[in-house]
């Protein structure tokens, strides 16, 4: 595999050019040589060339909190971006405020656009494989926490997210939907899983999926899910992850070591939040 660190720069090529290299000379970033081990650094960003076709996309992107030690075991976030999108991990990394967890963010197995129920359930069976192996190759250099895993997306990723933890609601230990629901192609393998399962969704005041994120939320703790609802005050399809308080606590709670221990309470828990005030557009900042 070659890696090689990513920046997000949304202008124009010259312009993301000049930022590229400046950033080269600062921070080091560059593409490390074929066969060189990786080099995760805490605090920094690395894309991973994927050679091998059991993993979505051609790449996905690992971001090392900048808290990281090789003391303890570390939660990670799964993160699927929206549609037309690349791996990011945004906007995961940003509600983290950048420390506590290994952000991941993953492509998509390649896909038809029209498919059967049947082809559907055997496409996320490939998805979950995309993620196993990408756990594992991440394992390798970092220090997982396997019982601390989260499946998170926004939009598209969003809706995936959905499907993924209906699926396989054992092998993730909570769900972050924002600005979608879900499509009910998946019946729950387990409702009984779903007992105090965290499920956290969120979407803005105006989104167009606003509808259906709350009737994903009534489902959810229906199974008996532990859900929160977060509404973006102001917000489109598109919202500041940086400004929920709600899901930052969500997260630091949901991923402590004793979370399992916890009261798996199915009340549904509702905010509103001004996290819409500085919205981005489309699945990055």
């Amino acid at each position: 595999m070659v890696f090689n660190r990513r920046l997000f720069f949304p202008w124009g090529l010259c312009i993301y050019f000049l930022c590229f290299c400046v950033a080269g000379t600062v921070f080091g970033a560059g593409k490390a040589k074929k066969g060189e081990a990786a080099k995760f650094v805490p605090g920094e960003e690395v894309r991973v060339e994927a050679d091998d076709e059991r993993i979505g996309n051609d790449h996905f992107m690992v971001y090392v909190p900048s808290d990281y030690t090789e003391e303890r075991d570390w939660p990670v976030i799964f993160c699927y971006h929206g549609q037309s999108g690349q791996p990011t991990t945004w906007p995961m990394r940003q509600a983290v405020r950048g420390k506590g967890f290994i952000v991941i963010g993953m492509g998509y197995v390649p896909t038809k656009k029209k498919m059967t129920r049947g082809q559907y359930m055997n496409l996320l069976k490939r998805e979950k494989r995309s993620v196993l192996e990408v756990k594992k190759y991440v394992g390798e250099h970092l220090r997982v926490d396997e019982k601390r895993l989260f499946v998170t997306g926004f939009s598209k990723g969003g809706w995936h997210s959905a499907n993924m933890v209906e699926a396989s609601p054992k092998g993730w230990a909570g769900a972050v939907i924002f600005a979608a629901g879900r499509r009910g192609i998946v019946q729950p393998a387990s409702k009984k899983a779903f007992r105090g399962k965290p499920i956290y969704i969120g979407a803005g005041e105006n989104d167009v999926n606003m509808k259906a994120a709350k009737r994903a939320a009534a489902y959810y703790r229906r199974l008996g899910a532990k859900v929160t609802f977060e509404e973006f005050e102001g917000a489109g399809h598109g919202f500041d992850p940086s400004g929920s308080e709600t899901l930052y606590k969500w997260l630091v709670s949901n991923s402590a070591t004793d979370a399992a221990e916890n009261d798996p309470s199915d009340k549904e828990v509702e905010r509103k939040s001004k996290a819409g005030n500085r919205q981005t557009k489309n699945n990055e900042p």
